[in-house]
């Protein structure tokens, strides 16, 4: 009897327990601190965040700028284009005031500033190429005297010629192919099917899909058919708790939050811990 119950006890924990999800700081711990400062990665450490994606840009004198516009007018309050404008012209902007006042000061990170937050170890940092493939010989040279933690950077991109480039250049890191369900408002293209990004994520040589949480079914099918082809499956930009709980449940990779601290709490209750 005694045997027979610790069996049962230990098959009920295990239907009870969450599978392992990796918890992605959107922009850092975005919902805390201003997005893409080294304020926001510092935040995601703090509050238990497995990994934290940032944006990447190429300056127009062959530096990185860590910011997800294509300009500084949102979060600098004035209009500088990243790709025509100078890191030093960079460094004079103050990119933290318009999120809260304790955060005036901040500056747009490079990436090597960016990747010096990350503690060594199980965390990672998901790389996301905004611009083109022109950016990918300068972050090679950030990365390639970190091989030995090649497995803390995983590069991802929307362009497919882009993360395709990225995964030639760099092939010891992940890269995965970022996508959206929804149609593109600027061109009114209908997003790529499923089954096309399976193929053509295959076809490139990449390591798995980074997918929008609008406009996919996210069931166990779906998980099933990317995970048939070999390939990791996560989901962004996910921030509603309900949300957050049914995608732990179905057994995704990871998730992309803005706000880690509640995706880990989450992930612990129904855990169980």
């Amino acid at each position: 009897m005694r045997p027979l119950a610790l069996l049962l006890a230990s098959l009920l924990l295990v239907q009870c327990s969450a599978p392992k999800v990796e918890i992605v700081a959107h922009r850092g711990a975005s919902a805390k601190a201003p997005e893409n400062t080294l304020s926001a990665f510092n935040q995601a450490w703090k509050d238990g965040s497995d990994s934290c994606e940032l944006d990447v840009y190429l300056t127009a004198d062959g530096k990185t700028a860590i910011i997800h516009d294509k300009d500084t007018q949102r979060t600098a309050g004035s209009k500088l284009l990243i790709a025509k404008s100078s890191r030093a012209q960079l460094d004079a902007l103050e990119v933290g005031s318009w999120k809260a006042p304790q955060f005036r000061g901040e500056k747009i990170p490079t990436l090597d500033q960016a990747l010096a937050t990350l503690p060594k170890g199980q965390h990672r940092f998901f790389i996301e190429i905004k611009c083109g493939p022109e950016v990918i010989p300068e972050i090679t040279r950030v990365l390639d005297p970190m091989r030995d933690r090649a497995a803390q950077w995983v590069i991802i991109a929307f362009n497919r010629e882009t993360a395709a480039a990225a995964k030639k250049a760099l092939p010891w890191i992940k890269v995965y192919r970022l996508a959206s369900g929804k149609a593109s408002a600027k061109t009114k293209t209908p997003p790529t099917s499923l089954q096309q990004l399976i193929a053509d994520t295959k076809s490139d040589g990449l390591d798995g899909l980074d997918l929008s949480l609008d406009g996919y079914p996210w069931d166990k099918a779906m998980l099933s058919q990317v995970r048939a082809a070999g390939l990791g499956i996560f989901v962004w930009t996910v921030n509603r708790p309900e949300d957050l709980e049914r995608l732990i449940k179905v057994g995704v990779d990871g998730i992309t939050t803005d706000d880690p601290a509640l995706a880990r709490d989450i992930h612990r209750k129904l855990s169980g811990h």
